[in-house]
């Protein structure tokens, strides 16, 4: 059933009767016919499922009693695939007891029509069923655009969240004494690597697409706590009070939790915790470098200012820096944004 297509909104609702007796067939495909709607008839459930392969009914009214495959199994069948499910089926049938109306509503099935059936009963099941099913639909079109519409607003705040709380961090950094750029570049760079260890199988699963979109602005916030607090073990802790402060109303987010990551181990080194978080690994190793080529700027050639700033961070992998992360760190540092 892969080529399955729905109907176009704009067009009259089709009604399926599948029924091996052309004389109910012609008497259910007058009345759907007179209510306004579009009648296909098929004698067999192997004709059903030509109907259905070409376009899905809004309806389906189904016998029970058919040769080679029953109305029972032909609706279990539509029941289990993920594209006919949610068409809503009315049994039509002779039999009549309890078992036989529960059997069918145990399926899936929405109603049960015993025969001989009424045009007056029939009129009222059909329509009661495609009005029911058309306000669903409608519904579930209301959600997916509202859920769309809440979806945008939020990220819209998320993002104006972001942009005051790292405008708070360059701020700071500008108290300090740190070169202009120097946060901008530490995002850029912390993306460029966390989009490089993609590629290797120790990273692939950490490393999401939600991971690298975050990562940059996280890495921006590792000297947040120097807001309030100047010594270099407190403002770690300080740093994270300020951010929880900032983000009290958010909800976890994986901003929130790279960014406090970030803050809390950007200090920490390799060889007494090789669990940093990832995030932390990443914004030390880059932020150490920018500040390593803002040493060299004034003298050297560019290439000459990148050779200097990796040999002076090689010594200290695997005593600061995760050695992976070194290794690939030294691969793709050209692409790197440096100091000029």
């Amino acid at each position: 059933m892969q080529s399955i297509k729905t109907i176009d909104k704009g067009s009259n609702s089709q009604v399926l009767i599948v029924d091996d007796m052309e004389i109910n067939v012609d008497i259910l495909a007058e009345i759907i016919s007179e209510m306004g709607f579009v009648p296909l008839s098929a004698y067999s459930v192997e004709e059903a499922f030509g109907f259905i392969k070409t376009s899905l009914p809004q309806l389906i009214l189904l016998d029970v009693s058919m040769p080679q495959m029953d109305g029972y199994e032909f609706c279990s069948i539509l029941k289990r695939n993920p594209v006919t499910r949610d068409i809503p089926v009315i049994f039509i049938s002779a039999l009549d007891t309890i078992q036989d109306k529960l059997r069918g509503l145990e399926l899936g099935a929405v109603d049960f029509i015993t025969k001989p059936f009424e045009a007056t009963e029939v009129t009222m099941r059909v329509r009661n069923q495609l009005e029911s099913r058309r306000m669903k639909l409608e519904m579930e079109g209301f959600n997916r655009r509202l859920h769309k519409m809440l979806s945008a607003q939020m990220e819209k705040l998320d993002n104006e969240k972001k942009a005051v709380i790292c405008a708070l961090a360059e701020m700071i950094n500008i108290r300090m004494g740190v070169p202009g750029d120097h946060l901008k570049r530490v995002k850029y760079n912390s993306r460029v690597l966390a989009q490089s260890l993609q590629l290797a199988p120790d990273f692939l699963e950490l490393v999401t697409e939600e991971f690298i979109e975050n990562i940059g602005d996280a890495a921006m916030l590792h000297n947040l706590g120097y807001l309030w607090d100047s010594e270099k073990e407190g403002h770690c802790v300080t740093g994270v009070k300020i951010l929880n402060s900032l983000l009290e109303y958010e909800e976890a987010s994986i901003f929130k939790e790279l960014a406090i990551d970030v803050i809390t181990f950007h200090h920490d080194r390799y060889e007494a915790n090789d669990k940093i978080p990832l995030a932390a690994r990443i914004t030390q190793i880059i932020n150490d470098f920018d500040h390593q080529t803002y040493l060299f700027r004034a003298n050297f050639t560019d290439e000459e200012i990148r050779k200097k700033a990796i040999d002076a961070l090689l010594p200290d992998s695997g005593i600061i820096y995760d050695p992976q992360i070194m290794e690939i760190f030294t691969k793709i540092q050209r692409q790197l944004h440096i100091d000029k």
